[in-house]
């Protein structure tokens, strides 16, 4: 069977059910062998047979489901993305603190009138209600927005996530609110609950922040691998020294190194004699000689002669690339206890609507047996519907394992250890005994001064 595998990015995932979703809507294609999706990179590594699955399928199914397809995007522009996404949560993040705090103080000094505030400004209470009206709404509507896409997208695949609950909690506040200020009188002496919609809004667009702002600093490993690379490179060309790109190197260029600059790929040494820094492969500080029939490896240093070498290795096939396609891999890998995430994840979000509703019916059927709910049943037991709602949101129970993985992986990458996958890490947990076989020593990869031992007095280092 002719297997090709791709690893795509997907734009507007949001929690372990958003993952669940797209790996199970991808398995279901005639010839995919197997899908892992990542919450924490926002990417997933798909194999198929390329006789029965095209990519263009694979962006029809993601794309069905509600999600971006960007498809396979270099480090860099994955980083342009993140940067992107980042910005526009800020921005809704700000606008929402500035409204949502303006809104929650306003209700406060209407409430308790300090100072008569709608007496000096003249205004009644279905105005004073406009006014929140008007603060709150840009936020549950702009703040709010990913949040309704992102249900739109669960309802359109027939499931709910996290941005149902809070669609659901923020929409039931804001809607009651809405009615109370159009038509007083319809719940009694109800007030209203703009600020609860707004501020629950903000706490969760601030905790979005947070967690985009740990998702762009994981990827710190795979940036320093890709910074090891050479910018440029200098090869013959017609008989001609020429200056490209380092990866617009083709095998069999013949490339020229100089004294102190980076070897752009792999190769074999045809001319000149020198010594190579490989300390970023192989962890020891001593250059290796080399001369004519050597390999040379890309991103190592050369330090003293002036070389030529055939390109044997170039692009992904360099041992650098490999490198970095390895910690890849390890950090979209997936642990075993994830799996337990996910089954959890399934139910978790139909579990804590049905909690939710049983704890409104509870308060509006019993309530006044066991509390004095002077607010009134209904208004009481929205309150306690919208609570469960908004605190049940299983953000970091999707995120918590893809982002240690992540971690551990990469500044494993960053210390010389390569960790094959995820199950590798978490098994390190239940190590007792580590057994080294080097040359005898462990080094940090660059000579240090150990120890300094003075002449005797009368004594002369010749």
């Amino acid at each position: 069977m002719p297997d090709k595998e791709v690893k795509i990015s997907i734009g507007g995932m949001h929690c372990a059910v958003c993952e669940t979703t797209i790996r199970e809507g991808l398995e279901q294609l005639p010839g995919v062998n197997s899908v892992n999706v990542s919450l924490a990179s926002e990417k997933a590594k798909v194999s198929f047979d390329d006789q029965l699955v095209k990519e263009a399928d694979l962006k029809k199914v993601v794309e069905d489901l509600g999600y971006l397809y960007y498809g396979e995007m270099r480090e860099e522009q994955a980083e342009e993305k993140r940067k992107k996404e980042l910005a526009s949560i800020k921005i809704a993040l700000i606008m929402s603190a500035v409204l949502g705090s303006a809104t929650m103080a306003l209700t406060w000094l209407f409430e308790l009138e300090i100072g008569d505030l709608k007496g000096l400004l003249r205004l009644s209470e279905q105005q004073s209600y406009l006014v929140l009206f008007l603060l709150a709404t840009p936020v549950q509507i702009f703040g709010g927005y990913r949040f309704y896409t992102g249900a739109y997208r669960s309802l359109l695949n027939k499931s709910a996530n996290m941005d149902t609950l809070i669609v659901m909690g923020t929409t039931t506040a804001w809607t009651f609110s809405t009615i109370v200020m159009i038509s007083p009188g319809t719940f009694g002496e109800s007030g209203v609950y703009f600020d609860t919609s707004a501020l629950i809004i903000t706490f969760i667009l601030a905790g979005k922040y947070l967690e985009a702002l740990a998702k762009s600093k994981t990827t710190g490993a795979i940036k320093k691998l890709i910074g090891l690379r050479a910018k440029k490179a200098f090869v013959l060309r017609d008989g001609e020294e020429v200056e490209i790109d380092a990866d617009q190197v083709a095998v069999e260029d013949i490339v020229i190194v100089r004294p102190g600059e980076k070897i752009p790929v792999d190769g074999v040494l045809i001319d000149g004699r020198t010594s190579v820094d490989e300390s970023m492969i192989t962890g020891e500080s001593i250059p290796v000689e080399k001369g004519p029939g050597d390999r040379l490896v890309g991103a190592t240093i050369n330090k003293i002669g002036f070389v030529k070498f055939r390109a044997t290795g170039v692009g992904k096939d360099t041992v650098l690339s490999q490198i970095i396609r390895l910690v890849e891999e390890a950090q979209s890998s997936r642990a075993p206890i994830q799996r337990m995430v996910d089954r959890v994840a399934a139910v978790f979000v139909p579990a804590v609507i049905a909690i939710a509703a049983f704890t409104f019916a509870f308060w509006f059927l019993f309530g006044t047996n066991y509390w004095d709910v002077g607010e009134g049943r209904l208004i009481f037991s929205l309150l306690a519907f919208v609570a469960v709602l908004v605190i049940a949101c299983p953000c970091a129970m999707g995120l918590a394992t893809p982002t240690a993985i992540i971690v551990g992986t990469g500044r494993g990458a960053e210390l010389g250890i390569l960790i094959k996958n995820a199950e590798a890490l978490e098994q390190t947990g239940r190590i007792d005994v580590v057994v080294f076989d080097k040359t005898g020593t462990l080094t940090r990869g660059s000579p240090a001064v150990t120890e300094v031992i003075a002449l005797a007095e009368g004594y002369y280092d010749a």
